[in-house]
């Protein structure tokens, strides 16, 4: 399917989804459309009851027959239904999850700056909201929606063999009922465009203000932020609210309208039986056959919102899935070492360039140090080593090849991570740091807690590894969390290791037990770490002043103090702020 088509056909593009059970939803169509036909059963035997009472010809026999006739298909109608919608719901959430997997297969192969472009809000919204929406639609509206056009159809063709021109005026209500709904849809696309776009700034400010929790209290933001979340929150509610003013009327009429089949088809049965040119009971048939659809046209109407739904979710869905991903090479290359290089690289965000011509090389089983002001771009040179982004120009390289022709497994069994701000998991710590090898043994994750000095935190821990981290690793502290994501790397065992500013916001306890947790995490390995604490990385091999995202400076601790004013101004404020924080611990002491 070419992605032209897609666009044309959002329904197909969300079927696509169905895998194995397109089987099943085709099964749930077709019980749906036997339900229907059989829920116009009773509609048939009253007026074959009603005809023969007329030609007194109605006997106990057939009495007893016909509404045996009608108790059978209204019995039939719900049993078919029930059986109909636990086919389509089940294929429904197949559908679901297929494409929840897919966008979340999706999002791993995509660059971090694609990812960052949408909200939490927005993505929570996506993967979550418009997907849940989707089940309903899916296992309602297309069963339900193809019998409520099946099922009229056949009773229209067989109403034009009983009399055409009844059959047309049982037309009439449905015709005038979609004319009136349709009207009301005029603009729809635009104003769901608006709601969809306030409802993801809401996701996001909720997110946000839960999050921000802390922040907001400390700093008596309360009010302010509180107000931020109450005009997201209103701002949907105004949108919804104009919204159903605007088609509260139409809808009013259109569900008036649209079953009053009768309205239309009795002074057209009467005027014809009037003038001789039908009989009595034709006109019972038609009349009672019409009545008959009220309930397909109905649902009509109600199926025709799900799916316009289905047409706007879908172009969501599909858009991400065929955003830019970080290109797999075609012609694979393997690295034959652990040196980090880069080559003359630059980087941009959208139009701004904020890495210059940087240029350096990460010996194999050595220490790289980036150092400089915030905002000098070593957090996102750290980045690009990983291959969060791509390069704009410039080349990075592991063990002499590009890592953009190495495959995204190879790269990843490479390269361990671990920032200042690691994310937990809800779910057990053992777990959580058995992300860096799926396939480890409990020993194995054990050994690896301990080497991060993570086992005696765990210990207090009544269920121990068995504990859940909670959202986001919320029944850890910061300095914990550190740790448990340190194992989490000691345990993958990757030959080059980046640490983006791992011990900067940690109290000196901590730091001590951190900074062993890393010694285990990096003997013997490539590291290239990013800076706080100057005094973490003056053995470092090479040691790399990074300022407006370009290397103004490099070489050793002690090379730098007399080379680069920079480094030397940073090393007279570290120094400064150790002795400000030893003074204050005497003052407390004393």
């Amino acid at each position: 399917m070419d992605k032209r088509e897609k666009q044309q056909s959002p329904l197909r593009g969300i079927l696509q989804f169905a895998s194995q059970r397109k089987g099943l939803l085709r099964i749930s169509v077709i019980l749906s459309v036997l339900s229907s036909a059989f829920g116009m059963v009773p509609y048939a035997a009253v007026a074959v009851l009603l005809g023969k009472a007329l030609d007194n010809a109605l006997t106990i026999e057939w009495a007893v027959s016909l509404t045996l006739v009608a108790l059978a298909g209204y019995f039939l109608k719900h049993f078919l239904y029930s059986k109909s919608t636990l086919c389509s719901h089940k294929a429904a959430y197949e559908i679901i999850q297929n494409i929840r997997c897919a966008i979340m297969r999706k999002m791993s192969k995509m660059s971090m700056g694609t990812i960052q472009e949408k909200s939490s809000g927005e993505i929570k919204q996506l993967v979550i909201d418009d997907t849940e929406r989707l089940e309903g639609q899916i296992a309602h509206a297309i069963p339900e929606m193809t019998a409520s056009i099946l099922i009229p159809i056949f009773v229209f063709a067989y109403l034009l063999f009983v009399d055409w021109r009844m059959a047309l005026a049982s037309l009439a209500s449905a015709v005038l009922g979609n004319i009136i709904y349709y009207s009301m849809m005029i603009g729809r696309s635009e104003r769901m465009k608006e709601y969809m776009s306030a409802n993801g700034d809401m996701n996001a400010t909720i997110v946000e203000y839960v999050n921000g929790m802390e922040v907001i209290r400390m700093f008596n933001q309360t009010a302010s932020s509180m107000g931020r979340f109450k005009g997201a929150v209103l701002k949907v509610r105004d949108i919804t609210t104009a919204w159903y003013k605007h088609c509260y009327p139409f809808m009013s009429i259109s569900q008036v309208v649209m079953p009053s089949t009768i309205a239309f088809v009795l002074p057209v049965g009467v005027v014809l039986l009037s003038g001789g040119t039908t009989t009595l009971n034709e006109v019972i048939l038609c009349i009672l056959l019409s009545m008959g659809l009220v309930g397909s046209l109905q649902a009509m109407i109600e199926f025709w919102h799900d799916i316009a739904a289905i047409y706007e979710i879908q172009p969501r869905i599909m858009a991400l899935l065929e955003a830019k991903e970080l290109p797999e090479p075609i012609e694979a290359q393997h690295s034959s070492g652990n040196d980090v290089e880069l080559k003359d690289v630059h980087f941009s965000y959208g139009a701004i360039e904020v890495i210059h011509g940087v240029s350096f090389t990460a010996k194999a089983g050595t220490v790289t140090a980036l150092v400089g002001p915030s905002g000098s771009g070593k957090s996102t040179l750290a980045k690009l080593i990983a291959r969060f982004w791509d390069v704009s120009a410039g080349a990075v390289t592991v063990g002499g090849a590009d890592i953009r022709n190495l495959p995204l497994s190879e790269l990843s069994e490479k390269i361990s991570y671990v920032s200042q701000d690691n994310f937990l998991f809800n779910m057990s710590l053992r777990d959580n740091i058995r992300i860096g090898k799926p396939d480890a043994t409990d020993a194995e994750v054990e050994r690896a807690a301990s080497l991060a000095r993570c086992d005696d935190f765990i210990a207090r821990f009544p269920k121990g590894y068995d504990t859940n981290a909670g959202d986001a690793g919320a029944r850890l502290s910061g300095g914990e969390r550190q740790r448990l994501a340190i194992a989490r790397a000691i345990l993958k065992d990757a030959p080059i290791i980046i640490l983006d500013e791992a011990t900067a916001f940690t109290d000196p306890e901590n730091e001590d037990k951190l900074q062993q947790s890393i010694d285990h995490l990096t003997k013997g390995k490539t590291l290239i770490v990013i800076a706080h604490r100057l005094s973490t990385i003056m053995y470092a091999d090479k040691i790399l002043v990074l300022e407006d995202g370009a290397i103004s400076a490099e070489g050793t601790h002690e090379q730098l103090l007399s080379s680069s004013q920079t480094y030397l101004d940073m090393w007279k404020a570290h120094i400064s702020a150790m002795d400000w924080s030893m003074n204050k611990e005497a003052e407390i002491l004393c």
